[in-house]
């Protein structure tokens, strides 16, 4: 069976549940998909693990959420060769930036960093690689 977090979207996704024959129908096939694809910090470990593995000097940090924070942070930030990078992980299909998040993203482009909502690994590298063109 493929990765259900891997499909271009959730109707491709639901498509294939019933297609194999995980479900009847797509709201059977809805409620299979979301029950199995994994919450945001299991998205926000995979992107830290390999952001330290790729970049082993940059410095790398999970932003910490708490009555304290600012609210609209991104999850990890990171300083690589001197650029500011924020990225908000959401979970595929079902995660969406509030409205907070949008705010805080645009600032930092705004102020010259680098910065989106990513669910993968090579997302965050894609905006990586962009900033170095």
């Amino acid at each position: 069976m493929k990765p259900l977090d891997r499909f271009p979207d959730e109707a491709a996704a639901i498509d294939y549940l019933i297609q194999i024959g995980k479900a009847t129908n797509r709201t059977g096939a809805r409620k299979y998909l979301k029950a199995r694809v994994p919450l945001e910090p299991k998205y926000q470990e995979k992107i830290m693990k390999y952001l330290k593995k790729r970049y082993p000097k940059a410095y790398i940090w999970k932003a910490a959420a708490g009555p304290y924070s600012r609210g609209g942070v991104p999850d990890i930030i990171a300083m690589i060769d001197g650029r500011f990078y924020g990225f908000g992980v959401k979970r595929p299909y079902y995660g969406k930036p509030s409205d907070l998040q949008r705010q805080a993203i645009k600032a930092i482009l705004a102020n010259g960093g680098y910065a989106g909502t990513v669910c993968f690994p090579e997302e965050a590298e894609r905006i990586i690689e962009r900033s170095r063109q």
